[in-house]
Parts: C-alpha cells; structure tokens; sequence
C-alpha cells in the first residue's frame, strides 16, 4: 500500500491546513516528530517550524527550529524546507541523548520569551499585554534569533545601552514605511533619566524570561544576565499633579463621554485599565463607593467617593442594567486606549497645561489627598498598593510632617526686604 505524503510537505498543502494555535504533528523518526504551526495571528506571514521528542530521563520536550519557507526562501538556517526541518529535528532530538543526559539544544531568546510569556498570561498576569508589546518592540528586533547559551554581558550592554540612546519612538501604523519617533533632547538630565528608566524595565522583563528559562532548566548558565545591571538613578521622576484650579480648567476643555473618564479618574484615582472595565453593578451608590474587581496588583479593592463622584456615577448608572460598562466612549462602547488619548491630549492643550499623560489624574488624586493630611496608608489603600512603600517614594514629601515644620519655626530665616 503506497505510503500518504505528509500533509506538511509542499507549501501548497501547508497552506491548506486550517489556521490553529495547535501545531500540526507528523512522526519523522521513532520518538521525534516535526509539527507546523500557523496560528491565527500569522495570516499572510507563514507558519513555523517545531520539534518534540524525549530527553535521556524521558521528560518530553519541544523546541522550535524556525520558519517555514512559505513565503521566504529558504536558506538553511532562519528559513527551513520541510526536508531541512526534519533534519534538524532529529539532530536536535539526538543531543538530548548527549552530554550526560544535559539537553544541549540551543534555546533562543525568542524561545524564552515565548514560553515566559505563555506561562505568565496563564498564572493571570494583569500587565501581559504590556509586557508583550515591550518584549516584541525592544526585545525581539535585536536578540530574538540569538541563542540564549551565546549571550554575553557586553552584548547585553550594548542592547541597554541602544535603548537609552535612542529617542522614544512613538506609536506607529501597521502599514507605515518608518516608526514615529519623538523629537527629544537627549542632552536633557531628564529626557536621559527616562530612556535610562525605559532600558531598566526592558532589560528587567528580558531578565524575568530568561530566569525563567534557567529555572527551568532550559539553559545552564545565566551569568551573561545576571552580571548585567540596570543603570541606578532612574526613578527619582518628578510627580506631576495638578492644582485645583488645573482640574477645573481640564474638565472645562473635557467634552461628552471623555470629560466623564476624566472626572471618573479624579475622584477614583484608578488606572485607566481599571476604570474600563467597570461595570454598572460595580457602583454602589447607597455606600458611595465604586468595586476594582481587577487591579494591575491582581487585589480588587472598594474605593469611597467624594460627594461629586457619587453624583457623576449615579448618573452614568441610572436606568442601565448591571452588566452593561460603567463608562463607555461618545459611540457607546467600552473605552481602549486609542479612543480616548488623541481627545485628552487635545483637552490638555486646550487647558493650556503643561504636557501630561491620563495616568497622572491618578498621581493628582493621590497628591491631594497627601497635602491634604490624609494618612499615607489610607491613600496607599485607596490606590490598591499593599503597603505604603511607592506612596512615602512618591509623594512622601507632600504630606505635613514634625520634622518639616519644626525646621520651618526654628531655621534661621531672613528679615530682608528684595
């Protein structure tokens, strides 16, 4: 009986294959199988190839070996013909036998944040979609392909020392030639230490998926990594806030929809994130709080409301049923990102303020609590932060304190007239 071609073969018959996050397997060898995935996100950009067998302990393992030459050509290394594929999956599957048991394959970086990544959306992390874009912005471009066991510190360096370099670079249409990148002043002390912050949150993402592959014994030494540090004085940012005068102006420039979310996020203090996915029956108005059943921290929390914020909220809840989104956009829906920043950009001028972004309304909320004498744990509770650590940092300095007020009675002043 003639032997049926694999389904992988040719690219024509890959390319039959539904889209699928569930890779297609076929068995090359006794215990190796090579298998093709072309997810529902790769539309128009071919699929990938993957390896699974068993190591010397008999724990099965599965590597990814590169693309499919279904829209590149081949060439061997990066882009692999079904045949070279195969090849390189037994090879692969024969150094798991080698080296004393160790595996001996070549883990890439691609690789690790793959796996960390899927492994951290599984445990629930809120801020996976972050991480995610900042992986494949800053990460993927430059040490994707390398293979994590060839790491060094002074390549690692380099990569940081890029990002801190560079001038911010903005969001960018899917089809444009170039990216946007803002027009910055890198001589500024300022403008430095946040490129410097910016390299530190990268290289400490790159660094939690590489552990993790450590952890898990995907790769052997993590020296290259852990002898690379962050750059120290980044996060002495200063903490923009505004007056009350400023908050009158901003919400007079608010229209609509937008100048709902802006008075929501004053008197709430939550992140954009959160006030988003709030939901009518989230509003209690007989307690005068709002429910964050979903925070950044993964704690939900119950926030008391001013007098105006029970009436903003009694007014966007009235006569709509429990399920529907507290606040919603001027079309309806429930609020993204990209529907709100151009408008609250332009309200902001319009106000004729100094540039500030929505999540300094939650840095407002906090501030006047703060020099308005409010404990630094009840506003660290209100936030939903689990200790007063990032308050005292933040706007410590705000609050009325002994030392400060005995240093202003008794300091020597001077009684001149200028």
């Amino acid at each position: 009986m003639p032997r049926r071609r694999s389904a992988l073969a040719t690219k024509t018959s890959r390319l039959a294959l539904p889209l699928s996050d569930a890779p297609e397997w076929e068995v090359i060898s006794p215990g190796v199988r090579l298998g093709y995935r072309r997810g529902r996100g790769t539309l128009g950009k071919g699929g990938n190839w993957l390896a699974a067998a068993r190591d010397i302990a008999g724990k099965r393992l599965q590597q990814r070996l590169g693309h499919a030459d279904d829209v590149a050509d081949a060439d061997g290394a990066q882009v692999l013909t079904h045949e070279q594929a195969k090849d390189a999956a037994r090879s692969w599957a024969s150094s798991l036998l080698r080296a004393g048991g160790k595996p001996t394959y070549r883990i890439t970086v691609n690789d690790a944040l793959d796996q960390y990544l899927d492994a951290r959306e599984a445990e629930g992390m809120k801020s996976i979609d972050d991480t995610r874009r900042r992986a494949n912005h800053h990460i993927r471009p430059v040490l994707g392909k390398f293979a994590v066991a060839d790491l060094t510190v002074a390549q690692l360096s380099r990569w940081r020392d890029g990002i801190a370099n560079s001038p911010k670079q903005l969001r960018t249409g899917r089809f444009a030639e170039k990216r946007n990148i803002a027009v910055t002043d890198l001589t500024d002390p300022e403008v430095k230490r946040r490129r410097r912050d910016t390299a530190n949150r990268n290289l400490t993402i790159l660094k939690a998926a590489l552990n993790w592959a450590h952890q898990h014994q995907l790769v052997q030494d993590d020296t290259a990594w852990r002898l690379t540090k962050p750059y120290q004085g980044t996060t002495a940012a200063r903490v923009r806030f505004l007056a009350a005068d400023e908050q009158a102006r901003l919400l007079g420039k608010c229209e609509g929809a937008l100048k709902n979310l802006t008075g929501s996020a004053l008197v709430t203090g939550a992140r954009f994130g959160e006030l988003r996915r709030l939901d009518v029956q989230d509003f209690d108005e007989d307690n005068g709080s709002i429910f964050v059943a979903e925070s950044k921290s993964g704690k939900s929390r119950h926030v008391p409301l001013p007098p105006g914020g029970v009436r903003l909220f009694a007014k966007l809840a009235k006569d709509r049923p429990g399920s529907a989104p507290l606040l919603v956009n001027d079309d309806g829906e429930r609020w993204t990102t990209s529907s709100y920043s151009r408008d609250f950009r332009a309200a902001v001028a319009a106000a004729e303020l100094e540039a500030i972004t929505f999540h300094e309304l939650r840095h407002t909320y906090a501030s006047t609590m703060v020099r308005a004498g409010a404990m630094l744990s009840i506003v660290a509770q209100a936030l939903g932060h689990s200790d007063t650590r990032m308050v005292e940092k933040h706007y410590g300095h705000l609050a009325p304190s002994y030392v400060a007020d005995t240093i202003r009675k008794h300091a020597p002043d001077l009684q001149l007239d200028f």
